[in-house]
């Protein structure tokens, strides 16, 4: 039965009654004043609490850290407990190092120094490195992180040729240690099918022992053998404290049940509803195991949330309350209810990804840059969706990062360092001295490194020892090493003792950690390797050592205060056990290198002025955002096969995963689905959404944000409310102040559906499309900028075929188009009439034809091409046809605003020069409809009817153009109507109905015969011989 306030009556009677208190109790009552001070009633009756066993379960935003370090202090002010014989354990440094400041707040006078506090890992190698010895552990051993340990499996698995993958091998192995089954247990009970797996981790647990190291698990495992082989070293431990209790595994509920051996003493805090990590071997059974294992556990329930509006917190609810075997828990805000989250529905991935960049900067403009770019989050299933994600942040000029990416420590410059100190402090660590053998460069090559290696490996021996033996002459080796490789080999063993000797030496002469990062710095001529090797980013990665530098600079200054340094890493003595002695030089270097493998990640200093810090969007997984909020939280990619994921073996854990990432959101929550995926695949909303009556509980499309909207967003977020007059104009200088853009349905807007890429290759900038093209700055050699304005060529499509030709497409320059070859052929015409009136001036007597030639006609008049009628007399050698144009008739120029093609008609190519100016005012014609045309689907048995050749005046007829169309160009303007038929009167009277059209009984424009009929005395064109009709030929070629 869960404790209530009823106990509170009863514990006072037991106290004494004074009249005139003295002025120690008011110094013990301010005291529990502050100590309770901003507490509601659930918290305070947890922090004081009497029960031994005590299970405090507490919701997101509930304020269970103050909570817990509320009542370790209350177990040292009110209960009198000793510090160092409580254990407070936590799973990140982080939670750590916050607690350990808010206990600091609370009781003051360094006692939080003395607290045996940390994560599971860092508080069993406290006690490994106190009473290992008990179990045979050597005093400085390692701790193998998880590129060590990777780096042995596969070297296993590559010597012994198996067929098993290293990820998936060490992730069965940290099961199994999870379970508390060592190698030799499961060799027993293995399967005939996994010998293979078998023999990789015993070797792997030899290959550890080898190394002097112990891995992750082994820190748990050989804590739990040794508490169980010696339980009086925790015989003094008077109270346990575990925070984040649903996501222990089997080791470490054990570890908590050894800690709280002799006085049973233990509080807990977490959530069933926030266990995620069963992928990490956790166990949600451990709160049913704790009350079994201690009778008369006491359950109190945090309800009230700090964190969340209350419209956020009612839609996470629901979702939680889908899994009906969960107890009831209720979940109060004490915020306003707040715009409900959105559940939105985008056509793909990539428009989801630009929705969401549009969301990010509406959000901002109509809040008045109430929220910056660090209040937003981006919280994903998996990693793997984040591409189009990244791609439309990128784009957009938002800066981001990714949580979970690399490392300080893992960075190639530092961890370069990190291992020399490495094999400085321990040389036995095989992976530390493969990684650094030959760097920088000393010769000694990829082939010489494996025979070492596997020599190593053969004799059951170091690295080190093989290398050592074999440089100091003791023993020769069994792979062959050239004189380069045995001087590089000799470098780095005199670079490695020399470090050895300044880390052991006497007073004032021995080194501290900073002492020998200087000294590595400096023999490995570091900042000019880095500058070689490194040439585009040496200054980022010469400040990364600048900052290790710092931190080991830390350490030497803590090392320099004594005691205190000691103080947090010794155990308290207990009487008839020997413990080992730390000592604060000596150890200082093994403390620096443990912390560093245990720590999960450590982040360069930074002001903390946020002014001044960046502004970036923050990208992680729903995993590594756990205790973690934001003011705006996106949670995209919601569809079966994402969350819940299709490799998921509980589906229960991915719902709650899902509650989890939406209970990081403090004002505004953003849920979305595309209806395909990053992989174009249709995809089927997440059955978590779509449970009956939960679309109650969400918006379709993002907030209005009103005023009064902002406001609350500020009240929520604890800030000053922008003033009025800011949102106003903020709304009216937005252009698309809602979130209207795409459908609700999740279909593309009908200005993209026409698109042939959606829209993919439009930017999205400031919540609406501008279609955009890059140019170059030729003189600024800057960067390529977007200029809006642009109209891709994808705009006119198949699907609108109306307005697409060839020539209204953008082209590419250095292509020649129709229009500029007929300017460059024109400029050649021009040159050759010149030369050819010159010619007739310095020769003026005609020229003698051939009578074959007198009979050509020029290669234009081959495709009906006739010469343009004139007011002047022509060339004696030029004839015309007939046309339905008056002769009085003038055609105007065109305008200049007209498209080339149609300003600048092709001419006619002839070598008959024409001094008349009017010459290339081609009268336009009327287009042939082709559309309206009707193909013949009988035989030709006929000739096509020709016009009627009539002997004419040339100097009165005028010339024929003939109707042509060109099909990548749209066609000339319609010309003045005429009569279809007009009779054309010859000189000398007498009206003859001359035929001014041909049958359309084919496509061509001319025919052979129509060809043969043509006469003229124009110079020949490249023909030597007159052109007759096939029939003239008597079917003979040529």
């Amino acid at each position: 039965m869960a404790w209530t306030r009823e106990f509170a009556p009863r514990w006072s009677r037991l106290l004494p009654e004074r009249v005139f208190p003295n002025s120690s109790e008011l110094d013990a009552t301010n005291s529990m004043d502050k100590l309770l001070d901003g507490l509601n009633r659930a918290q305070r009756l947890a922090v004081t609490s009497p029960s031994l066993a005590l299970q405090v379960l507490a919701p997101p935003g509930s304020g269970k850290t103050k909570t817990l370090t509320a009542r370790v202090s209350y177990l040292i002010t009110e209960r009198g407990l000793q510090p160092w014989n409580i254990i407070v354990c936590t799973f990140t440094v982080k939670a750590a190092k916050e607690m350990k400041e808010r206990i600091k707040g609370l009781v003051g006078d360094g006692l939080e120094k003395k607290l045996i506090l940390g994560t599971f890992h860092s508080v069993a190698r406290r006690f490994l490195v106190s009473y290992g010895n008990l179990i045979g552990i050597e005093k400085n051993f390692g701790i193998a992180d998880m590129s060590d340990s990777k780096a042995i499996i596969t070297r296993i698995i590559k010597r012994q040729g198996f067929s098993i993958e290293p990820g998936a091998a060490g992730a069965r192995m940290s099961s199994l240690k999870a379970k508390s089954m060592s190698a030799e247990q499961y060799a027993i009970t293995r399967k005939a099918a996994e010998q293979e797996f078998s023999a990789v981790y015993s070797e792997y647990e030899e290959a550890l022992r080898t190394s002097n190291l112990l891995d992750y698990d082994d820190l748990l495992l050989r804590c739990a053998q040794l508490l169980r082989e010696h339980p009086q070293c925790v015989s003094n431990i008077e109270a346990v404290l575990i925070d984040e209790f649903q996501d222990t595994n089997s080791v470490q509920f054990e570890l908590m049940c050894l800690f709280s051996r002799f006085k049973k003493n233990v509080t807990i805090v977490g959530d069933p509803d926030q266990s995620i990590y069963g992928w990490r071997n956790a166990e949600i059974k451990n709160l049913e195991r704790m009350e079994k294992r201690f009778p008369g556990t006491d359950v109190i329930h945090l309800e009230e949330n700090y964190r969340s509006a209350g419209a956020i917190l009612q839609s996470a609810q629901k979702v939680i309350e889908q899994d009906e075997s969960r107890p009831s828990k209720a979940l109060k805000p004490t915020f306003g209810i707040g715009d409900r989250p959105v559940l939105r529905k985008l056509p793909t991935a990539d428009a989801e990804a630009k929705w969401l960049v549009s969301e990010i900067r509406r959000t901002q403009a109509l809040s008045a840059d109430l929220l910056k770019f660090n209040d937003f989050a981006v919280l994903l299933r998996s990693a793997a969706v984040s591409r189009h994600i990244e791609s439309a942040l990128g784009n957009s000029g938002i800066p981001y990062r990714m949580v979970g990416g690399t490392k300080f420590f893992d960075r190639i410059e530092v961890k370069m360092i990190l291992d020399y100190l490495r094999i400085i402090n321990q040389p036995d660590h095989n992976d530390a001295l493969l990684r650094v053998i030959n760097i920088p460069t000393r010769g000694v090559g990829d082939v010489t490194v494996k025979g070492l290696i596997d020599e190593a490996e053969r004799k059951r021996s170091s690295l080190w020892k093989i290398v050592l033996d074999s440089v100091q002459g003791k023993t020769r080796s069994d792979t062959k090493l050239s004189a380069q490789a045995s001087k590089g080999l000799t470098d780095l063993v005199n670079l490695v003792l020399t470090g050895q000797k300044k880390l052991t030496g006497k007073d004032d002469q021995q080194a501290s950690p900073f002492d020998l990062v200087e000294y590595l710095i400096k023999k490995l001529e570091l900042s000019k390797y880095l500058q070689k090797r490194y040439p585009d980013d040496y200054e980022t990665r010469w400040a990364n050592v600048e900052e290790l530098k710092a931190q080991t600079a830390d350490l030497t200054a803590a090392m320099a205060q004594g005691e205190e340094f000691v103080e947090e890493e010794v155990l308290p003595e207990i009487e008839g056990l020997e413990q080992r002695l730390i000592n604060a030089n000596e150890d200082a270097l093994t403390l620096f290198l443990a912390n560093i493998a245990l720590s999960s990640e450590v982040q360069r200093k930074q002001d903390e002025n946020p002014d001044e810090t960046q502004q970036h969007v923050t990208i992680s997984t729903i995993h590594a955002a756990k205790g973690l909020e934001w003011p705006v939280v996106f949670i995209p990619a919601c569809y079966e096969g994402s969350i819940p994921h299709s490799r998921a073996d509980d589906i229960d854990e991915e719902r709650r995963l899902l509650y989890v990432g939406m209970t990081r959101a403090q004002a505004l929550l953003y849920l979305s689905c595309p209806n395909k995926n990053s992989q174009s695949g249709e995809t089927t909303m997440s059955h978590f959404l779509t449970q009956r009556g939960i679309g109650a509980f969400f918006e379709t499309q993002g907030p209005k944000l009103y005023d009064d909207a902002v406001n609350e967003l500020a009240r929520t977020l604890r800030r000053e409310k922008p003033d009025l007059k800011q949102l106003i104009e903020a709304r009216s200088g937005y252009e698309t102040p809602e979130d209207t853009h795409y459908p609700l349905d999740g279909t593309f807007p009908k200005s993209e559906n026409a698109r042939w890429d959606q829209g993919k290759n439009i930017d999205f900038k400031e919540g609406l499309y501008a279609n955009k093209r890059r140019r170059t700055d030729d003189q600024s050699g800057g960067p390529m900028v977007p200029v809006a304005g642009f109209m891709p060529a994808s705009k006119v499509t198949m699907q609108n075929p109306a307005g697409f030709s060839t020539a209204s497409m953008s082209i590419p320059p250095k292509i020649t188009t129709a229009a500029s070859r007929m300017e460059e052929l024109e400029a050649v015409q021009s040159e050759a009439r010149l030369r050819d009136i010159d010619a007739r001036k310095a020769a003026p007597a005609p020229i003698k034809r051939s009578k074959a030639a007198q009979g050509s006609a020029n290669i234009m008049s081959f495709f009906g091409k006739p010469k343009v009628a004139t007011d002047a007399a022509p060339h004696p050698a030029t004839l015309t046809r007939t046309s339905s144009v008056p002769e009085t008739q003038i055609v105007p120029k065109p305008p200049a605003s007209m498209p080339r093609y149609v300003s600048n008609p092709l001419n006619d190519i002839s070598n008959v020069s024409s001094r008349d100016p009017q010459r290339n005012a081609i009268p336009p014609t009327k287009p042939i409809q082709l559309p309206n045309f009707k193909l013949r689907t009988t035989p030709l048995t006929t000739k096509p009817t020709t016009t009627k050749r009539v002997e004419q005046d040339v100097t009165t007829a005028p010339s024929f153009s003939k109707p042509y169309t060109f099909l990548s160009s749209p066609p000339p303007p319609e010309p003045p109507s005429s009569p279809p038929d007009q009779e054309v009167i010859r000189p000398g009277g007498g009206g003859e109905r001359i035929e001014t059209f041909r049958p359309a009984t084919t496509f061509h424009a001319t025919s052979v015969t129509q060809v043969g009929n043509k006469i003229g005395t124009g110079r020949r064109l490249g023909m030597g011989r007159s052109f007759k009709p096939w029939s003239a030929r008597g079917g003979r070629g040529g």
